[in-house]
């Protein structure tokens, strides 16, 4: 049974997470897109399950098996989850209330706080799964979109002794309510978050805070690659993330206007470079037409060590990986990666991150079980 809040040191010099070649079926009862966090040696994958609670896998250190625990709450869609300056790991989630709430969870001893609300109240109709990022203070950032299609911001003010935040503060409007994913993330090179998200037009926008370290002062939202031509029209949500090599972010969406036999996977990728500067929508690779995108499901994009990872799954129900390479004049390597086996369970909704240099992914299964793999790319 899950324990009032505490936390207390452990000694993780023992824990590491093993590479596996082929997913694994952790088992679980849920919908929606898992959301994982390496935290303290070991991989939690957070779920919002079939009965609305949320759920959480601890992936066992052979990444073969998980062992499930259930930590309240009524969830309307899947959490986001990020490590919290108490030492904790922090979940969000919007309840079935309308409220976006937070729980503190230390996996290690199974305690928790209560779900409380952000932002000392819910200024709007909020929709959709919110997500939570980490600024460059190590301090979270919660966002959330609205009925329409308007994206709020709110972030930690205090954490000691007592964690505090700010109200919700309306960042911009015009965005796609029913997209599945929008994305927020840590430029590397400034600490500043940016965020990303799908317009009511189908183009991606982006916003940049002005100063890092939870300032609600943020740029308008502008088009990503807005002197294509033609530009793309994006389906489901953007992928984004940094990039060392450009100091930017790199961007990559499925293109639904793509043409007959054209590949769909296109990404945009700016640099002050003017020797490697993609500032413009362009294909993704020399891709063959059995690995093009499913285009019902949004592909996403790894940081790691800085180096973009781009992963999508076709409609052979393949997950595959590529990473970006500044020796490549495409940007991209020509290896493209399977990452494991196909399987027709897979539905596409699918989370990953870096846990010492390999590529965790969870994996909805059509039937609500979690497939997962750790995959060290090749």
């Amino acid at each position: 049974m899950n324990k009032p809040f505490e936390f207390t040191e452990v000694d993780l010099s023992a824990v590491s997470l093993a590479a596996t070649t082929d997913w694994a079926n952790l088992g679980g009862a849920f919908r929606g897109t898992p959301q994982q966090i390496f935290y303290g040696g070991s991989m939690y994958v957070f779920t919002r399950n079939t009965d609305n609670t949320l759920g959480m896998c601890t992936v066992a250190t052979s990444g073969e098996s998980g062992s499930w625990s259930k930590w309240g709450g009524t969830l309307q869609f899947n959490p986001s989850v990020a490590p919290s300056p108490n030492g904790t790991i922090a979940v969000i989630g919007l309840m079935q209330a309308g409220q976006v709430q937070v729980s503190y969870i230390n996996p290690f001893i199974g305690s928790y706080t209560p779900w409380t609300t952000i932002g000392g109240g819910t200024p709007t109709t909020f929709t959709g799964a919110p997500v939570l990022a980490v600024n460059s203070n190590q301090r979270l950032e919660a966002f959330s979109l609205d009925t329409s299609g308007n994206l709020w911001h709110a972030y930690q003010t205090a954490v000691a002794p007592t964690i505090t935040w700010s109200n919700w503060s309306k960042l911009g409007g015009g965005f796609n309510p029913q997209a599945q994913e929008f994305n927020v993330f840590l430029l590397q090179n400034s600490g500043q978050l940016q965020a990303v998200v799908l317009g009511k037009d189908n183009n991606l926008y982006q916003s940049t805070q002005y100063a890092g370290g939870g300032a609600d002062s943020w740029s308008a939202f502008a088009v990503v690659g807005a002197g294509s031509n033609p530009m793309p029209q994006f389906v489901n949500g953007p992928a984004a993330n940094f990039c060392s090599n450009t100091n930017n972010a790199t961007y990559a969406g499925c293109n639904s206007q793509s043409a007959q036999g054209q590949n769909p996977l296109v990404f945009c990728a700016p640099s002050s470079n003017p020797s490697y500067n993609f500032p413009t929508w362009g294909g993704v690779g020399n891709l063959t037409a059995d690995q093009y995108p499913m285009l019902s499901v949004a592909p996403l994009i790894v940081s790691n060590a800085g180096t973009p990872q781009l992963v999508w799954m076709t409609n052979a129900r393949q997950v595959l990986l590529v990473s970006q390479s500044l020796a490549s004049p495409t940007f991209w390597m020509n290896n493209v990666q399977p990452v494991g086996s196909a399987n027709p369970r897979f539905t596409g909704l699918i989370n990953a991150v870096i846990s010492n240099g390999a590529v965790s992914l969870a994996q909805a299964n059509a039937d609500g079980t979690l497939s997962y793999i750790n995959y060290l790319p090749q």
